[in-house]
């Protein structure tokens, strides 16, 4: 059977999945967002929510 070539998109995912996980991409996300947050900025209350609880997360389980 032949292979099929891959689109861009396959490649990029492929890509993304090996060289930038997607919790990393989630972390950078939300630090981000708490920097806007931590400036006076607004957000929605929902993100404002996940935020407090990826911290919560964070400050249970620090680096080691």
């Amino acid at each position: 059977m032949p292979r099929t070539k891959m689109t861009y998109a396959e490649k990029r995912r492929r890509a993304y999945n090996r060289q930038i996980p997607l919790t990393d991409q989630l972390d950078a996300v939300l630090k981000a967002f708490d920097m806007v947050l931590q400036d006076g900025g607004d957000l929605p209350y929902e993100l404002i929510d996940v935020i407090e609880k990826w911290q919560d997360i964070k400050a249970k389980y620090p680096k080691e």
